[in-house]
């Protein structure tokens, strides 16, 4: 990534202290930014890993309300040149059934008052971290930024799917009326330090590494023969700034080309942990798609980008998983 670009631009990034908002924040100060990190909970674990610097502010405050985001807009600095929105509602498979409608609701709310904010002051770039999980369906193919998920469009229950599907419509709506300009980065299953490990409705490696610490049995549901892609937190921050400042793509899938089922996941977790195998599956529950894979050439060739392999990114994981494990003993 070109520090050049970034530097003395002022950055908004929405879920500042989330997972993956933390890891843009770090990124862009790190490129000669300033970043107004903004967050809805604080937390002071995550605030304890972000680096200490001049060009960061911390903004507490209400996305869903759109008066004040647009405060923040106005009054908190002369101009905005970007926002990151990586703020949502997610989590599990299991989390975002039962919550679907809360998800729903929210994810759109934000999303609409992050696009009204940017047109209103003129925000030059927005990006708006989608997902995987907006090509709905069973297929054996890879899955191409062209494909139209929308043609056919499939229902799921899944508040998190549709909230994604229908920001990415937003972002089409507000450049074609509006002409802004906005970056719809596409990842796969996204792991790595600063995740949510203390299980509940969190991812699935986190979720299996905190039960295999705690030496507890890992559950699958269905089979196990289910396959994903995983791109590490890094990989994908990289990703989409290296996007932007190509500027040649608005929409980019952005995984690896290394597919996995859930339980080999789970066997790689075992291993790089160092504890023996303990895996039930529950052939009751549901499994999702039998298989999601994305085709990547367009991340490639315009970001030049080699995200790390997935036994290299979980091994990074586990250790950071497994150093702060021992500070908080």
């Amino acid at each position: 990534m070109s520090h050049n670009r970034w530097a003395a631009k002022t950055v908004f990034v929405t879920g500042g202290l989330g997972f993956i908002g933390s890891h843009f924040v770090e990124e862009l100060l790190a490129a000669g930014a300033r970043v107004v990190c903004l967050y809805r909970t604080e937390r002071a674990d995550m605030l304890a890993q972000l680096p200490e610097s001049p060009d960061l502010r911390l903004l507490q405050l209400d996305l869903t309300d759109g008066p004040e985001m647009r405060a923040a807009c106005r009054y908190v600095t002369p101009r905005v040149d970007a926002i990151i929105h990586c703020a949502a509602l997610d989590g599990n498979t299991e989390y975002k059934l039962k919550h679907s409608a809360e998800i729903l609701d929210t994810n759109l709310r934000i999303t609409s008052n992050v696009l009204n904010c940017a047109r209103e002051f003129a925000v030059p770039e927005v990006a708006l971290l989608s997902s995987a999980e907006v090509y709905q369906g069973e297929t054996d193919a890879l899955l191409h930024e062209e494909d139209d998920y929308r043609k056919h469009m499939r229902y799921t229950p899944n508040g998190y799917a549709l909230s994604k599907t229908f920001g990415e419509v937003l972002a089409d709506l507000h450049r074609v009326q509006f002409g802004m300009n906005i970056y719809v980065p596409r990842p796969t299953n996204v792991y790595g330090p600063r995740d949510n490990f203390d299980g509940g409705a969190g991812r699935v490696v986190p979720t299996m590494m905190s039960r295999i610490a705690a030496g507890q049995e890992v559950v699958i549901w269905g089979d196990g023969s289910q396959v994903r892609t995983f791109i590490h937190v890094q990989d994908l921050v990289r990703a989409t700034l290296g996007m932007m400042a190509q500027t040649t793509h608005t929409t980019m899938n952005i995984g690896t080309s290394e597919p996995v089922s859930v339980l080999q996941l789970a066997k790689a977790l075992f291993e790089v942990l160092g504890h023996p195998e303990r895996i039930r599956l529950d052939l009751d529950r549901p499994t999702g798609a039998s298989s999601r894979q994305l085709d990547v050439r367009r991340m490639t060739e315009v970001t030049g980008l080699s995200p790390r392999p997935l036994h290299v990114g979980l091994r990074e994981t586990a250790e950071w998983f497994l150093s702060r494990r021992a500070v908080a003993v």
